[in-house]
């Protein structure tokens, strides 16, 4: 899979926006671990509900998600904004 990176990788191990991204790429260099996705606008102002995806042991994937919308994980995983579409 490629894919154009937008910004720097950052770790999830706290929650991160990943610098506003739409479109992100996580990586996991461990054993499988789950990834919460957290939209920080209240429901009254079009947010939602933490949603949560499992990334297997030294995986990746491509995620898309709101610019506000939060990323975090264990230590191991890490996030980059990459280009909407996600491969090029």
């Amino acid at each position: 899979m490629a894919v154009k990176a937008l910004a720097n990788t950052v770790a999830t191990g706290s929650a991160t926006n990943v610098f506003l991204a739409s479109a992100v790429h996580l990586a996991n260099d461990g054993t499988a671990r789950t990834i919460t996705v957290a939209n920080t606008r209240s429901i009254e102002a079009g947010g939602g509900q933490a949603a949560t995806i499992r990334i297997p042991a030294n995986g990746q994937l491509v995620i898309r998600k709101r610019p506000t919308d939060t990323v975090a994980g264990a230590a191991g995983c890490y996030a980059t904004s990459v280009a909407e579409g996600g491969e090029i």
